[in-house]
């Protein structure tokens, strides 16, 4: 077994590594067809590696920042998207494949492949995945239904340019004639031209939904427009839905102005209107959005979060060398629900609350089991936070001899928002304990700059763990990362290790520490017997 470089902590044993020779220039090794991503479900808030942008053929500004916004690019009847896997999969990994719509004539086939934590009640909250290019895939050989859409995009984008031009605003109608014996598309566009001018466009959506470009229609008279074309199909048989959005007010995009127009045709559908314009505003956060803060602080409250870990193990000899630890709340069933990112409340770091309780926990289970190691992920904004480095010199100086078996797991993308954070990380080295990167592989952190970190272990990201199996690139990748971290001298872990032979190809690439359900799913810890009854009876 390749032996590990042990940090001043000296949690890792054995023989310091001597790092590799560098062989040509150092690079860090990108995976050319896919992107990793996290969703924050509540919040609606999109994070990408920094190579989404080139993946999906976009500048740094047009790349959707929100799961709402990437949702608009999906194409409709490719495939089911990410919210629809996630939905359809009853446990908490999913995978699909699905077209994104990047501009009238362009298609891109991906992957999506993930995972997703669950809130305090159980619901979707979190989501980290791993989006793959497929462009494999010609144009020529998409399905009709796709290309003719390609068209009327074309046609619409056509109008568009037009009304800019002129300086004049172009609407969109989107138009549902819903019923068996509803009239056919060609009947409705030859009721239609006495209203349509020389470069208006009447095009097909399906067999029942239709749209008309209106060059020279502005925002003011969209609701009017649709009135006159009420007027002209009232006496096609089935029930008209009409809704509208325009451009240049709604965006200058062919592709998001349908978008923006099935959609406000999909509210009117809902809401039985007959007639809807495109509200631009955004939505308010959701109900349950607005309560989860407060549901993590009953929690907290009630004492009722509790500290969950799962084994990590040594690759070669299989036996636990680290317990990862994670902050979990028990079902009505007695299950464990490991919780994500805690999210966010004004005016409060609800971050540094839970990662202090989890702490606490760990200082308590470390100095009753003296021969456990453990591994305590800390958020981001609880790492900028001018208490954490006291709370955590507080509870080691407390419980003394166990700051030698805590290691304090630091994601990746903490360090790309914050390079002050890097003099925080030698602070807590100086404490004594050890230090573990997660995340690693996003791309955030340079190799350079990691070279003078004082990382004990990186942690490959589940992300590029996941699609060993089927992915010839992904398994290079992982492998480029392992040699990177040979190279540094660095130990290496590998966690979403779910099966066996994920698990005998990591080990034969040298990867130190693996982690994931193949060897054990989370257990809670069970508190000190004097703490459960000081607990007993404050809540009594």
């Amino acid at each position: 077994m390749a032996t590990k470089r042990p940090g001043r902590a000296g949690i890792f044993e054995g023989t310091p590594r001597t790092p590799r020779k560098r062989q040509g220039p150092e690079a860090f090794p990108t995976s050319h067809s896919g992107a990793a991503y996290s969703w924050d479900i509540l919040s609606d808030t999109l994070a990408w590696s920094p190579n989404a942008a080139a993946l999906l053929g976009l500048s740094a500004r047009d790349l959707p920042r929100t799961g709402k916004a990437f949702a608009q690019l999906v194409e409709p009847g490719s495939g089911a998207d990410r919210q629809e896997a996630i939905a359809a999969d009853g446990n908490c990994s999913f995978e699909t494949r699905y077209a994104l719509r990047l501009g009238p004539d362009q298609i891109l086939m991906v992957e999506d492949a993930g995972r997703w934590q669950p809130d305090i009640q159980g619901r979707p909250a979190f989501v980290r995945g791993l989006l793959r290019a497929d462009r494999s895939l010609a144009p020529q050989a998409l399905p009709a239904r796709i290309q003719a859409r390609s068209g009327l995009l074309r046609q619409i984008q056509n109008g568009i340019n037009e009304a800019l031009r002129l300086s004049q605003t172009c609407t969109l109608i989107a138009g549902s004639l819903d019923g068996e014996d509803a009239d056919a598309l060609d009947i409705i566009a030859r009721k239609l031209r006495p209203m349509m001018r020389r470069h208006d466009h009447f095009g097909a959506l399906s067999a029942s939904r239709f749209t008309l470009t209106l060059t020279g229609c502005p925002a003011l008279e969209a609701a009017g427009a649709m009135k006159r074309v009420a007027s002209l199909l009232k006496d096609c048989s089935g029930r008209l839905t009409l809704a509208a959005a325009c451009a240049p007010d709604h965006t200058f995009k062919a592709t998001k102005l349908l978008r923006f127009a099935e959609q406000a045709l999909e509210a009117a559908l809902a809401g039985r209107e007959p007639f809807k314009l495109y509200d631009s505003r955004p939505a308010p956060r959701s109900a349950a959005a607005e309560k989860a803060p407060f549901d993590v602080v009953a929690a907290l409250n009630a004492r009722r979060l509790t500290l969950a870990c799962r084994p990590m193990i040594d690759a070669h000899s299989r036996s636990p060398v680290l317990m990862q630890a994670m902050a979990a709340l028990p079902d009505p069933n007695g299950r464990m629900i490991s919780l994500g990112p805690v999210p966010a409340l004004n005016d409060a770091n609800l971050s540094l609350l839970v990662d202090g309780r989890m702490l606490e926990l760990a200082a308590d289970y470390l100095a009753c089991h003296r021969q456990e190691r453990l591994a305590l992920p800390v958020s981001p904004a609880t790492l900028k936070d001018a208490q954490w480095l006291p709370m955590l010199a507080a509870h080691l100086g407390a419980r003394p001899g166990i700051e030698s078996r805590l290691v304090i797991a630091v994601p990746e993308i903490a360090l790309a928002k914050d390079a002050s954070l890097v003099g925080r990380l030698h602070a807590m080295k100086a404490i004594g304990i050890g230090l573990s990167l997660s995340g690693f592989g996003l791309g955030h952190v340079s190799p350079a700059a990691l070279r003078h970190m004082p990382f004990d272990m990186l942690k490959i990201d589940g992300v590029f763990i996941q699609p060993l199996k089927r992915s010839t690139e992904g398994r290079l990748f992982v492998r480029a990362l392992v040699d990177r971290a040979q190279t540094m001298g660095i130990a290496i872990a590998a966690e979403w290790v779910d099966d066996e032979a994920s698990a005998r190809l990591l080990t034969a690439w040298g990867v130190d520490y693996l982690e994931g359900a193949l060897f054990g799913e989370p257990e809670a810890v069970v508190q000190p017997q004097n703490l459960q009854q000081m607990l007993k009876k404050a809540r009594a």
